[in-house]
């Protein structure tokens, strides 16, 4: 059963804080980060291009005429009032009160979007602090997005006062030292090098918003163009060191030349300054290339590595490589046991939680407790009902447990996802291999093996035991012998 793909950072699902926060007073403190800032119209235009290459049936004028619409309802308001907070009441009115806020991993192009926030009237943190920006700015208002690990909201900063504004809880003021708290305290490093908590001057803020669509192409193994999209977001911030992490990993899979890539990200790794996130995510992306050769020793050391270096906003990500790594290892009690603590790193309202519970039903049905996995997928299920993944993993789940005709029945309603395309891929052929469907699960590993732009589809190979009974059968060790040395350096 393959693992929930590692996200690139850009494109983790990002967190609901809301009821999580108190009242404030007003904070003072530096003024927001500044560069010549983009004319109104134009700032828009450029977010509805970036929301189009989530939604490229998109129609622009109606966003267009929504977003006049709107602005329309907020000026005769904003002309009542003079206060800063009096200014956040009416847009919180205006712009927050009738959107529902919706958190599905597995929908992120449709959940994150300005067309979320505009058009569908809900949308999840990085939506609604979308809008809330552009329309801030369209209003002459000094809104500012802010980022932090796994969430997004928005600040009024005119370089005197500061308010916070957490746009999934109807604007309700948060203070500073609560978003640090539920980002785990990020180590000083960490929020300078990567514009944490800061004010975001426009080029930073369309920098964010270009990753998260670089992301999207990921998902699609659109490489190429997320490559573009990355670089784009460079130009638009240099420094970011993270953002040329990811170039480095995208261009390794493009061209093959993993070797180059090793000893770039290396580099990277090895520059002074360079943030421990960053570091962390250095390492266990060597350790997923040495998964990939099958080097699990190699994998496991440079795993040990990066928990000692990571700090605990990173922890998680590095406990669940962990996991994966002892299940490589034939060690699936060691397996669940690293998976069960990063399941107590989760807050339970975390909506990331289903991610972590898919990954954690895994090791426990490779440790000989099915009903325990079929237990952690239902529970994760609540949490993302239109998970595709979720859906499949129980579908395949069931018929190992005897319950064909559900399990088949489920696996029909499975939708392909607009993204995830090679992660889907593999799972269809998964699915086929535990139902024994060898007609169609060989078509199935051939698509996934040919269309595979990286080595995850190696590890999966590697450490599935549901493969065992293919494993030695002369077309399953065809067709791993005809991809693996692509996949591993060679040039496509």
């Amino acid at each position: 059963m393959p693992s929930k793909p590692r996200k690139a950072h850009f494109a983790i699902v990002l967190l609901c804080l809301a009821g999580l926060g108190v009242p404030s007073h007003a904070q003072t403190g530096p003024g927001p980060q500044t560069s010549a800032p983009v004319p109104d119209d134009a700032l828009f235009e450029r977010v509805l291009a970036l929301n189009r290459v989530q939604e490229p049936e998109l129609e622009a004028p109606r966003a267009r005429e929504a977003f006049a619409a709107l602005l329309d309802r907020i000026r005769p308001a904003l002309a009542q009032v003079t206060t800063p907070k009096e200014k956040i009441a009416v847009l919180n009115r205006q712009l927050l009160a009738d959107r529902e806020v919706a958190y599905l991993s597995n929908l992120y192009w449709r959940d994150a979007t300005l067309a979320a926030s505009l058009l569908r009237g809900k949308g999840n943190c990085l939506s609604t602090a979308t809008l809330y920006v552009l329309a801030g700015r369209a209003l002459h208002l000094p809104i500012r997005a802010v980022f932090i690990p796994g969430h997004a909201f928005v600040r009024w900063d005119d370089g005197q006062t500061r308010i916070n504004i957490e746009t999934t809880a109807g604007g309700r003021e948060i203070p500073d030292a609560r978003y640090r708290e539920q980002a785990k305290h990020p180590t000083e490093a960490d929020a300078q090098a990567l514009g944490w908590f800061r004010s975001l001057d426009d080029d930073a803020f369309l920098g964010e918003l270009t990753m998260v669509s670089a992301g999207h192409r990921l998902g699609e193994a659109n490489l190429e163009e997320a490559l573009v999209l990355i670089e784009q977001a460079l130009k638009l911030a240099p420094k970011r060191v993270d953002w040329e992490l990811q170039r480095a990993k995208v261009l390794s899979d493009i061209t093959g030349r993993r070797d180059e890539a090793r000893l770039k990200i290396s580099e990277i790794a090895a520059k002074p300054g360079v943030p421990p996130t960053v570091v962390t995510e250095a390492l266990t992306f060597l350790a997923a290339e040495a998964a990939g050769r099958g080097d699990h020793d190699t994998e496991r050391h440079y795993l040990l590595e990066a928990f000692s270096a990571a700090p605990k906003s990173a922890q998680l990500s590095v406990l669940q490589q962990l996991a994966f790594c002892h299940r490589a290892l034939k060690d699936f009690r060691g397996a669940v046991r690293y998976m069960e603590l990063a399941v107590a790193l989760v807050d339970p309202a975390d909506p990331n939680m289903a991610n972590v519970l898919y990954n954690l039903s895994i090791l426990q049905k490779n440790d000989k407790r099915l009903d325990d996995a079929l237990a952690s997928i239902r529970k994760a299920r609540r949490i993302n009902p239109e998970s595709w993944n979720l859906q499949t993993i129980e579908a395949g789940y069931l018929v190992l447990n005897g319950q064909q005709e559900a399990g088949y029945k489920l696996f029909e309603t499975v939708k392909p996802p607009r993204a995830d395309r090679q992660f889907y891929e593999v799972m269809v052929a998964w699915f086929y291999a535990v139902s024994r469907q060898r007609e169609k699960f060989y078509p199935a590993f051939e698509t996934a093996l040919a269309n595979s732009r990286n080595t995850h589809i190696l590890e999966w190979i590697d450490q599935d035991v549901d493969l065992d009974l293919y494993r030695e059968e002369p077309d399953f060790k065809a067709l791993v012998a005809k991809h693996k040395e692509r996949l591993l350096g060679a040039k496509p």
